[in-house]
């Protein structure tokens, strides 16, 4: 790449401010991603189960605890709760949320589906992953080879149809891949431009402050420990009831300790202070193992005698060393072959790979931050993203024969272990308390092991399960991967950067398809890491193509033409390829019958009949001509998947304007309150005047002047699920504002109140708070699990209350004909509103128990050709 220029041209054409075109890239990455995020609904089931996840953090002010309070079989005691991925979305998504000022507390009764905000909010972190994993790759790719290949990579990345479509789906595979771009793209920074010393950034409060990179990469990863550490320390400062048994320590001191403890270890001189514990447990293996060591003086115990031993100067006994000994002596002996070989080799080993050294260059510098992100990747989905990267610097390490370097302690092995464990570790450990071993055996053993080796969700299909995928999810850019692979194995090498980058990106392509066509579970989007590698495979091969050291062979754009066409043909006949690449179930149909007739195939037709014009034009003469026609048809197609394929998929995909009919339509009858002692009444109502405000979403059939009541629960404080009594306050509706309803009590109403406040004065007060919700006409979830029902609901169809456990999801209707006859949890004289799929919607009918239910019943919402909503009146 760039090899005819001249060395001096060459290192210009490197070294201009980038600061601009990054900031172009970041621009330009968002007005093609963000537009239109807000116009379809949240997609089922993912979105919006890991949304009610994250919704459900900030109900409780917990985010720790990943909990799903859902039912998958309607009994009224189950909480399924959620243990299958790491924190780090629901953070992004509670983030998303209150950055647009939704979601306080939980939202209000319909907040949900009040407002677009909720989708912006929920999506757009996820948005800005995928834009910081593009950057990273431009950068990078900008720096080490050029900017015309960075911005080709910025075009084909960005407008591959998997990734753009999944960057704008609110699920952890974006920002762990982001995190894997980042890595690699950082780990060969290193490797290629990492010699440079540490210059000076600036200066701060009138020169006498200066700062570095230095100050920029460990603010930013002590910062994000830091945060971690002051929220763990406050959280579990308050007392919250733990899942293991036995008396531990109190985690608001061990833990955001343990944390603060081992980011001191980050520095070389932080570090000393960092492995006193671990010198004194690797001193005492020593011991055990009779390492030699100097004799005894007389009257010398044997434990003075060890640690002496120890602290002697740290030149001498290198902490390295005894811990790796603890491994080494076992393996000694399991290999046979004795322990001394093994030990002054283990010595030697981890004197000089584990060294630590003071940070004074870019490339010790661009590991950190490689690690740094590979912590973060831990937190965004586990192990994936972290394997990849480890096995992308593995293989360069030995292709590239940089085993001198590894040895000379180069590749910063022990402050990236230290980064990792710092970032990663401390909330697995806060999930583990705060859920026991049920977390342990579903997060590690389930969802990571025998997703890798076992398989779950009975998902088919070897190494072939993934070409489908390749193909409709990268389209045009598929068609030009035997051509870029052909062209990458010719020119990639070891000899220039410009080929070694290559290798090292078509070693990232190579293993990161391996290694999931490996793993036994299957899902369409699993296969999102090698994404980015391959399409970065193929814009190297439009520069070579622009830059004519190589030609697009007639042959090559044969076959390319006829892979266009071929899934143009499958995209025509079958729309619904493309949404299935992140959903869960694969067998929903698209909405090609009436009353929808969506028909795509035109415009499916019209791109993919481009697309193969312009590789037709790519293999003449007219190379340039053809490559800007291939950007042109990449770009088109990304546009249109964005912004008119999304809107029809997300519509039909989810839910939302289902439930939002549902509570345009409700009739609101006021508001109820649990208290959980009469302690907790006192402390609300004991200076409470007549006027009373509560949130909801606004239905058409809401009027001032309307009555309300104000139904006051008081359970048993030590018992929380005991009624002890009820107080019913009657008033009406004097004000409707864009969220909110003011209810005014009928004068003497609030003397009912009288002997509950006398007595709640010196009352009890439960360990739950109080509850709040609107009493209104209820949704059910008949037959329905697909998570939306529960996120739409904003957690209303299964909350604390029996007379709001609405969900019934189990098709033996047992637990829904116990609620419907049962007149304390549906009363009569109240309508009631039912979600389900749409095949199903009239099925309800013949099981409502009184001719006016059946009578009455209706459908009212089909705006999705999978879910509908009817209603009715008992």
């Amino acid at each position: 790449m760039q090899a005819d220029l001249p060395t001096a041209e060459l290192v210009d054409h490197r070294s201009r401010p980038l600061r601009f075109e990054i900031a172009l890239v970041i621009m330009v990455s968002l007005a093609v991603m963000v537009p239109g995020i807000w116009s379809y609904s949240l997609v089922d089931p993912w979105e919006t189960h890991y949304g009610e996840v994250a919704r459900t953090m900030l109900q409780d002010n917990d985010f720790v605890k990943t909990n799903w309070v859902g039912t998958s079989t309607g009994s009224p005691g189950e909480v399924e709760g959620f243990r299958s991925k790491p924190v780090l979305m629901f953070w992004m998504m509670s983030a998303g949320l209150r950055a647009v000022g939704a979601a306080e507390d939980g939202g209000y009764s319909g907040e949900m589906t009040d407002s677009v905000r909720i989708m912006i909010g929920i999506r757009m972190p996820f948005i800005c992953a995928a834009v910081f994993g593009l950057t990273m790759l431009w950068w990078m790719l900008a720096r080490l080879v050029s900017r015309r290949l960075a911005w080709l990579a910025l075009l084909v990345v960005g407008s591959t149809p998997i990734f753009c479509m999944i960057g704008r789906n609110a699920i952890p595979d974006m920002p762990m891949v982001a995190c894997t771009a980042g890595s690699i793209a950082l780990f060969l920074m290193a490797m290629e431009d990492g010699d440079r010393p540490i210059r000076t950034r600036g200066a701060l409060w009138k020169g006498r402050f200066h700062y570095d990179a230095r100050h920029i990469v460990f603010g930013i990863a002590v910062g994000f420990v830091l945060l971690q550490a002051i929220y763990y320390a406050v959280f579990f400062g308050r007392g919250p009831q733990l899942g293991i048994r036995g008396a531990i320590p109190n985690p608001a001191i061990w833990l955001p300790g343990l944390m603060l403890w081992l980011s001191c270890g980050l520095s070389r001189d932080g570090w000393l202070i960092v492995r006193l514990p671990l010198v004194l447990i690797g001193g005492v293996i020593a011991a055990i193992v009779n390492e030699p060591m100097p004799a005894r003086r007389p009257g010398q115990s044997m434990w003075r005698h060890v640690f002496d031993d120890i602290m002697t100067p740290w030149e001498r006994h290198s902490v390295d060393r005894y811990i790796v000994r603890g491994l080494a002596f076992p393996l000694a002996v399991l290999g046979g072959s004795g322990v001394g070989p093994a030990w002054i080799a283990t010595n030697q080993m981890a004197e000089r790979v584990l060294g630590m050294r003071p940070v004074t260059t870019m490339r010790q510098l661009y590991l950190i931050g490689c690690y740094f992100l590979l912590g973060i990747s831990l937190l965004a989905k586990g192990p994936p993203g972290f394997t990849v990267v480890v096995l992308v610097g593995f293989f360069h390490l030995v292709c590239m024969n940089r085993w001198q370097q590894f040895f000379d302690g180069a590749y910063e092995i022990k402050r990236g272990l230290v980064m990792m464990i710092v970032v990663a570790i401390p909330w697995h450990v806060g999930m583990w308390l705060k859920e026991g071993l049920r977390f342990v055996d579903e997060y590690f053993y389930t969802h990571i092991l025998n997703r890798a080796g076992a398989g779950v969700d009975n998902s088919p299909g070897t190494f072939e399960y993934y070409t489908n995928q390749l193909g409709h999810g990268m389209w045009l850019w598929a068609a030009l991967l035997p051509a870029a692979f052909a062209a990458t194995m010719m020119r990639a090498g070891r000899d220039t950067r410009e080929q070694r980058v290559r290798f090292t990106l078509g070693l990232w392509a190579i293993l990161a398809t391996s290694l999931f066509c490996l793993v036994q579970t299957k899902f369409h989007h699993y296969i999102l890491p090698a994404i980015p590698a391959l399409a970065l495979l193929v814009a190297w091969f439009l520069d070579d193509l622009l830059a004519k050291r190589e030609r697009l062979h007639p042959l090559y754009a044969a076959l390319a033409i006829g892979i266009v066409l071929m899934i143009t043909r499958d995209l025509m006949y079958e729309p619904e390829r493309w949404i299935e690449m992140f959903v869960f179930r694969y067998d929903r149909p698209w909405p090609n019958a009436d009353p929808y007739a969506i028909d795509t195939s035109d415009a499916f037709l019209a791109l993919g009949l481009f697309a193969s014009v312009a590789l037709a034009v790519a293999a003449t003469r007219y190379v340039r001509v053809g490559v800007a026609m291939i950007g042109g048809a990449g770009l088109a197609i990304c546009i249109w998947a964005l912004q008119v394929y999304m809107p029809i998929a997300g519509t039909h995909w989810g839910m939302r304007d289902a439930v939002r009919t549902y509570y345009e339509n409700r009739t609101v009858y006021g508001e109820k309150l649990v208290y959980f002692g009469e302690g907790q009444l006192y402390d609300e109502w004991h200076d409470e005047d007549d006027v009373r405000t509560f949130e909801t979403m606004i239905p058409s059939t809401l009027q001032v002047g309307q009555p309300m009541t104000i139904t006051l629960q008081v359970n048993k404080a030590e018992d929380d699920r005991v009624i002890d009594h009820e107080v019913v306050l009657i008033g009406t509706c004097t004000s409707i504002g864009d969220h909110s309803v003011e209810v005014t009590l009928v004068p003497g109403q609030r003397d009912k109140l009288k002997s509950d406040l006398t007595r709640g004065k010196a009352g009890k007060r439960g360990a739950r708070k109080p509850i709040k919700v609107v009493d209104a006409d209820r949704l059910i979830a008949w037959q329905l699990y697909w998570r939306g029902e529960n996120f739409w609901a904003g957690g209303e169809i299964w909350p604390f209350l029996p007379e709001m456990k609405t969900s019934f999801p189990n098709p033996n209707n047992v637990e829904f004909t116990k609620y419907i006859n049962d007149r304390a949890r549906a009363p009569i004289g109240r309508r009631y509103f039912v979600v389900t799929e749409a095949g199903r919607i009239t099925g309800i009918r013949s099981l409502l128990p009184t001719p006016r239910g059946r009578e009455s019943f209706e459908v009212l919402d089909t705006t999705s050709n999978k879910f509908s909503l009817g209603a009715f009146d008992l």
